[in-house]
């Protein structure tokens, strides 16, 4: 009975691994997606890309590793080889050629300057030529097996070309894209992918051309031409039909997507019948959805995170295949690797003296050559394509797979090491309030994520106090998360032109958003509204783009709102800021019930408390505040917390804290709306119950944001500190339970 059972369980085990079934994928998927992870993990604290971290887990699964196992083996012989998977690979790239054609904008190359065509041509042509003369020389002059001879013209080929999203995933992995080196890189890689695609496309012309004969010529011609007559004629004005019906951040309908869905299927159907690869089709379309549209937007946030993470990890499981990592001879290894580091020469030496022509630093021209050498998705895909047309030998696969791995892995943290966007602003002399005189010009960047925020800092601004000696220069910045393009993007906005280059999902949003602040300058005759600029990028780097304005305007203060959700980018990114920024920021935000603002701005009263512990940052707060005091309709508290044992603290921080102090004592007797209150603290507690006091009575609060948390006004309380962006009096009043309504302004010199 016992034998029964176990013969049973045998055979229900080799069941599932029968021809065709779908265990054996899904284990190979399962395996391929946990090891990613894994390694995308280890190897980020490294600076790698997670393309390193797939092509690492693809060879894993294959023969090299876990599949040279005899239990792979035998799994992978009962369910019939790797068909299956490769299917599910051919769909995966089908949809990811897709989507790399959505977030690809081609209007990058009408945009590009002259020193962007020059060294993305000689990126292109350089390489080209001289790879193939080291590929005729070696041939002609070095022995070596017949395959190898046979497929070292395609190698050159694979080496001399590029693609704009493997540039652009690096650049995003390296955390650059809205860097000046990332912007140029992409910029490059796309005239260089152009170039790269055309040439391709005249050599199989051509290939065409003297090996058909002349009615599969024209066959063939008119078989291409129809599908782009179709995209451009149906599916073009088929999606802008569904931009127009799809009204600004409302989700696409479900019937949309399906007939999105149905092309791309029917598109690299039809590919595949006229002898072209499945990605033709669909990358045609993808090309044709405007970047940042509600259909570009729509479909990443759908598919991307399926395509990415689930079908592709099969394309990566086909690629590690073929590969057999001890099975290498050292001669051929030897003539690969001589072509492919010349190769890589050759393209760095282009694109450094291509910049140094067009004067750019050697070593920002050193970074931009590394970057644009490094592999991506593309040139596996290349190589994938050559193996199975048997052009490359599994030798040759292995070693080429290997090397530009190799090379990406070495070059990304010498990128991170070399370039720091930051850099270039570490010299500048930081600006703040205390900088500008109360009668000078003051500029403030005021930055934007929702059209909610407006109201709030527009009250802000209202209760700056501008006069006709000392106007208040404001230059609005519209922050987007990058989604549904693979570029970063900074527009500056034109006043009175019609026409702007902008974002087009965010279009509506940051026209409305700058009509708020050309209103607020017609109703304020002191304020002056500068110039207003839409970044669209990640949250991760926002912060370079904010830093870079507040230097290029010289502004004295960076305003961002705060957002209570926990965990929220957002967040992330105004930490980013008040870490990277070139001068003050001030974090703005209502504490009340309700989106309407708390300061109205046609009140004529205001009722200002500024809390004054000691240090930089109350000295910046203190500096504002009296410089929004000077104005009879609006009256200053200013509380000053002390503790009896004032040891803490250096003696310039004491002499700077009373040098201000001192100032404010001048205008305390030339003024009747400043008033000053020295508050005697015992402890943390007595410091929380004197600052709830205050919810009530003031309907604007501003506070600095570090302190010594050592001293005993303070101890203890950034233990229980939420929201450490905001600092601890901060978080003291963000996290209030009252009920009255009330602004903040916490500020950072």
């Amino acid at each position: 009975m016992a034998l029964d059972k176990n013969f049973e369980c045998q055979n229900t085990i080799v069941g599932l691994f029968e021809k065709g079934s779908f265990p054996v994928i899904s284990l190979q998927l399962a395996c391929a997606i946990l090891l990613t992870g894994t390694f995308n993990i280890l190897l980020g604290q490294l600076n790698q890309t997670r393309y390193i971290s797939s092509v690492l887990a693809g060879v894993a699964v294959g023969p090299s590793l876990l599949g040279g196992t005899e239990t792979f083996k035998w799994m992978i012989t009962k369910s019939g080889g790797t068909s299956l998977v490769e299917l599910v690979s051919s769909i995966g790239l089908m949809f990811f050629s897709f989507l790399v054609g959505v977030k690809t904008d081609m209007d990058m190359v009408l945009k590009a300057r002259k020193k962007t065509f020059v060294i993305g041509f000689c990126t292109f042509t350089i390489p080209l030529i001289f790879n193939a003369a080291v590929c005729f020389f070696i041939m002609n002059h070095i022995s070596m097996d017949q395959d190898l001879y046979d497929s070292l013209k395609f190698i050159t080929l694979i080496l001399s070309c590029s693609s704009f999203y493997d540039t652009a995933c690096v650049v995003g992995d390296l955390n650059l894209l809205n860097s000046e080196i990332g912007r140029l890189a992409l910029a490059i890689s796309i005239i260089t992918g152009l170039c790269s695609w055309l040439f391709t496309f005249a050599l199989e012309t051509l290939h065409e051309a003297t090996t058909l004969k002349a009615v599969m010529v024209i066959f063939s011609w008119m078989s291409k031409g129809f599908i782009v007559m179709f995209v451009l004629l149906i599916i073009r004005p088929m999606i802008s039909w569904m931009n127009k019906n799809t009204p600004e951040g409302k989700t696409l309908k479900e019937e949309y997507v399906g007939l999105i869905l149905l092309a791309v299927l029917g598109t690299a159907l039809y590919s595949e019948a006229i002898g072209q690869h499945a990605m033709f089709g669909p990358l045609m379309i993808g090309l044709l959805v405007p970047v940042g549209t509600p259909v570009g937007i729509a479909v990443q946030k759908k598919f991307d995170c399926f395509v990415s993470y689930v079908l592709l990890p099969a394309f990566f499981v086909v690629v590690g295949y073929p590969v057999h990592a001890f099975q290498v001879r050292m001669k051929d290894f030897a003539i690969v690797e001589l072509i492919l580091f010349l190769a890589l020469f050759a393209r760095l030496t282009a694109v450094v003296l291509a910049s140094f022509y067009c004067q750019m630093r050697i070593q920002d021209s050193f970074s931009l050559g590394l970057i644009l050498n490094c592999g991506g998705i593309y040139h596996l895909m290349y190589l994938t394509s050559l193996y199975a047309e048997k052009v490359l030998n599994q030798e040759t696969y292995t070693i080429m797979l290997f090397t530009i791995a190799s090379i990406t892995m070495i070059t990304t943290p010498i990128v991170k090491k070399l370039y720091d966007p930051s850099r270039k602003y570490s010299g500048y002399k930081r600006q703040g309030i205390q900088y500008s005189t109360i009668k000078g010009e003051l500029r403030i960047l005021a930055c934007v994520y929702e059209q909610d925020s407006v109201p709030t800092i527009l009250n802000f601004l209202e209760a700056t106090n501008p006069t006709k000696d000392g106007t208040v220069c404001i230059y609005v910045l519209h922050l987007i998360e990058l989604v549904g393009r693979a570029a970063s993007l900074l527009v500056e906005h034109k006043r009175y032109k019609k026409k702007t280059y902008t974002h087009s999902r965010s279009r509506n949003t940051s026209e409305k958003i700058i009509s708020a602040f050309n209103h607020f300058e017609q109703l304020n005759q002191c304020f002056i509204i500068g110039e207003c600029f839409t970044a669209v990028s990640p949250f991760a780097s926002m912060h370079t783009d904010v830093a870079q304005i507040a230097i290029d305007k010289r502004a004295n203060m960076i305003i961002i709102p705060f957002l209570e959700l926990a965990q929220h980018p957002i967040r992330a990114a105004n930490r980013s800021i008040l870490g990277k920024a070139p001068c003050s920021v001030g974090i703005l935000f209502d504490h009340i019930n309700g989106s309407k603002p708390v300061m109205d701005v046609l009140a004529r009263c205001h009722n200002v408390a500024m809390i004054f512990i000691g240090g930089p940052d109350d000295q910046e707060a203190l500096a504002y505040s009296m410089k929004i005091a000077d104005t009879p309709d609006l009256y200053l508290t200013v509380f000053r917390f002390t503790h009896s044992n004032s040891k803490y603290g250096s003696k310039k921080r004491k002499k700077d804290d009373e040098v201000l102090i001192n100032e404010l004592f001048g205008m305390i007797m030339t003024s009747g709306n400043i008033m000053y209150k020295e508050e005697e603290i015992t402890d943390c507690a007595d410091t929380a119950f004197k600052i709830k006091s205050m919810e009530d009575t003031y309907d604007f609060i501003i506070v600095g944001r570090r302190h010594d948390n050592n001293s005993p006004i303070l101890s203890g309380l950034d233990e229980w500190c939420v929201y450490k962006e905001l600092g601890v009096i901060g978080d003291l009043l963000a996290t209030s339970n009252s009920h009255g309504e009330f602004s903040i302004l916490v500020m950072q010199q």
